[in-house]
């Protein structure tokens, strides 16, 4: 008898390469709001920000989601399900977020098989025999579990949970490091900037100044969050917007005074609203990313817990 098998992926990027039934998770779990408990709730408010932050229409984005996440449902019927998902943050994000919502089911036990990832190449720049060729590896139910109280811990206004979770060694190889990254796009203690908001700065100083230029300049220096051409254009939006905005409004970019001093480190910038995973990000948030002490602090500067710098 053959063996059903599916695949699940963060994205339509490998559909016609991979074995089995494809299932897509178009969600772009690393951006935006997370916090509703709920799936059909947690399924609106990802439509919501979606569809204001990217230009969709609300009702295709609800629909299209909720059609990828109740197919889900249907994986218990397979032989093996393999999860086709990278190391960095964007992947890393999604595969919590699905195998929170398989943890349900506790029957997918003995059923999963993570693909393995180098930790450098993308799945699709992989040619079609190499592909073809990787091993999947059992995914013990532990593994499972952890993803699950991983995903809370994302979800969570309050990152100190996910701050002492990254610490530690996970059963998932690539979490720990996607994790921190995450928290590194808090407001630092220096300059009131997360990780990617500097690097985009930095990048402009540097002569990017179209979003294809900014686009390269963000891969190109960091492995671990895998940018997409929609991420580059919502922090610009949030570094241009206002009287105070520290980039020009319209290609080609260039850093205003402001944006000048702030990279200077001789000013710094009060984050406007918005979110990352569960945490609400504004002028009155308390939680930081201290990088001497390489972790979350809260404003009057108390470590959640100490550690060594992260590399």
């Amino acid at each position: 008898m053959t063996e059903s098998i599916a695949s699940i992926r963060c994205g339509d990027d490998l559909r016609g390469r991979v074995p089995g039934t494809f299932f897509p998770i178009a969600d772009p779990v690393c951006q935006g709001p997370v916090g509703e408990p709920s799936l059909p709730a947690y399924i609106s408010q990802r439509a919501g920000f979606v569809a204001a932050h990217y230009g969709h229409d609300v009702g295709a984005v609800r629909a299209r989601l909720g059609a990828e996440y109740t197919a889900l449902r249907d994986l218990p019927r397979f032989d093996r399900v393999l999860l086709w998902f990278e190391h960095d943050l964007w992947d890393q994000a999604a595969l919590i977020r699905v195998l929170s919502l398989l943890a349900e089911w506790p029957a997918l036990a003995g059923r999963l098989f993570l693909m393995p990832a180098d930790g450098v190449r993308p799945f699709p720049e992989l040619p079609q025999a190499e592909l073809d060729a990787l091993d999947p590896v059992p995914l013990p139910w532990s593994a499972v579990e952890a993803a699950a109280a991983a995903w809370r811990a994302f979800a969570d206004p309050d990152p100190s949970a996910l701050d002492r979770l990254s610490r530690r060694s996970q059963p998932l190889p690539h979490l720990a490091r996607a994790l921190r990254r995450h928290l590194q796009d808090l407001p630092w203690t220096t300059d009131g900037l997360g990780m990617t908001e500097r690097a985009l700065l930095r990048a402009v100083a540097e002569g990017a100044t179209d979003t294809d230029a900014l686009l390269r300049a963000l891969r190109g220096a960091d492995p671990v969050f895998h940018v997409t051409d929609l991420i580059v254009a919502d922090v610009l939006h949030r570094l241009r917007a206002g009287t105070r905005r520290l980039i020009t409004r319209d290609p080609p970019h260039g850093l205003s005074p402001r944006g000048q001093a702030i990279l200077a480190g001789e000013a710094r910038f009060t984050p406007p609203p918005h979110f990352l995973g569960g945490v609400a990000i504004g002028p009155r948030s308390p939680w930081r990313w201290d990088p001497v002490a390489a972790g979350v602090v809260e404003a009057r500067g108390r470590v959640t817990r100490p550690g060594l710098p992260f590399g």
